[in-house]
């Protein structure tokens, strides 16, 4: 259990970084979000949730149409 411990406590330690403020402007680029296109997964979802509204109730097989 210490073992578990003390590597927990190292690696949280040595993830830790000072950042130059040159490097900020990098960091800060849309394509280095977790969601780099939100616009899109907003997309994604809807036509996701029209597929899954036309599959029906009871024990369907398979996804819908996808139609709008």
């Amino acid at each position: 259990m210490r073992v578990l411990i003390i590597l927990s406590l190292l690696s949280a330690l040595t993830s830790c970084a000072n950042v130059d403020q040159i490097d900020r402007g990098l960091l800060a680029k849309r394509i280095m979000q977790l969601d780099p296109h939100p616009e899109e997964t907003v997309f994604q979802d809807e036509v996701r949730a029209f597929r899954e509204g036309a599959i029906g109730g009871g024990k369907a097989v398979g996804g819908g149409c996808g139609c709008n």
